[in-house]
């Protein structure tokens, strides 16, 4: 499997490398049950092993795509995840490293890209993505208007369209390593709604974006109305590059400021 550099003009150009593919944009951009207890009463038990003077305990509401076992349906879980955040502001920051096994007795080499988007929910958008050489952010104003600042480390320029970003960083991408994980749940939180833990895993044994793929770990955090806190990732492609993501979102109360660079960019 070849790797090149990620760099903005290879994000401009479309020329990606082997693991990544197209997207036109990217906003919105892993053990047994444990059980949850109502805390307004005290339990104790009668000597006769059971709980007395105490609340019943509270099954979560498990959101599309989810049980008690894990996911019974990837494509649900991704869509409801989706469905919830839709009218929300929100902050996501995802991260991909690839380690590439040296070809000789050197060293291994390590690329990584990460993205920041952050939403308001009313249409202001703002984007960073760095990449291997240089960096390039996209500011969406309420009214659609894009402008998009490309940092190669040598020169910057401007542009009056947003650029593409690499399905690499999609969480669509994931959705076989969450359909082929046996995940169990770990936790369920006190929030409201109820975060719940789940993490696992499997064998994929398929061709995905960054080769073919067999071990899989994950670990999600997803709340009852679906969605998705954080999700993480690790995959072991054999003979090729070990792969590790992470996707972590923050709701509400999140507010887009205007970039620094915004005025020279208007002027271009």
């Amino acid at each position: 499997m070849r790797h090149t550099a990620l760099t903005a003009r290879t994000v401009l150009s479309g020329q990606y490398p082997d693991w990544c593919m197209h997207r036109r944009r990217l906003l919105l951009a892993g053990g047994g049950l444990a059980a949850l207890a109502g805390c307004s009463g005290q339990s104790g038990d009668d000597g006769n092993g059971e709980e007395e003077n105490g609340d019943e305990e509270i099954d979560p509401t498990y959101p599309a795509g989810f049980d008690e076992n894990g996911v019974t349906d990837a494509d649900e879980a991704l869509s409801g995840h989706e469905t919830a955040i839709a009218d929300r502001s929100v902050e996501g920051q995802t991260t991909i490293e690839l380690t590439i096994p040296a070809e000789d007795d050197g060293e291994d080499r390590i690329q990584q890209l990460s993205l920041m988007t952050q939403a308001d929910g009313t249409g202001t958008e703002f984007s960073r993505i760095e990449l291997t050489e240089s960096i390039a952010e996209t500011y969406r104003s309420g009214d659609g208007t894009v402008y998009t600042r490309i940092d190669d480390g040598e020169n910057v320029q401007y542009e009056a369209e947003e650029i593409e970003t690499p399905e690499a960083v999609s969480l669509g991408t994931f959705g076989p390593a969450l359909a082929a994980a046996d995940l169990a749940l770990d936790d369920v939180s006190d929030d409201d709604p109820r975060r719940l833990t789940y993490s696992g895993s499997g064998v994929l044994d398929e061709d995905t974006t960054f080769g073919d793929v067999e071990d899989v770990e994950t670990r999600i955090v997803v709340d009852e109305e679906g969605a998705i806190h954080s999700f993480g990732v690790s995959y072991t492609v054999p003979d090729g590059a070990d792969v590790e993501a992470s996707f972590e979102f923050t709701y509400d109360d999140v507010t887009v400021d205007e970039p620094d660079w915004l005025d020279e960019a208007r002027g271009k």
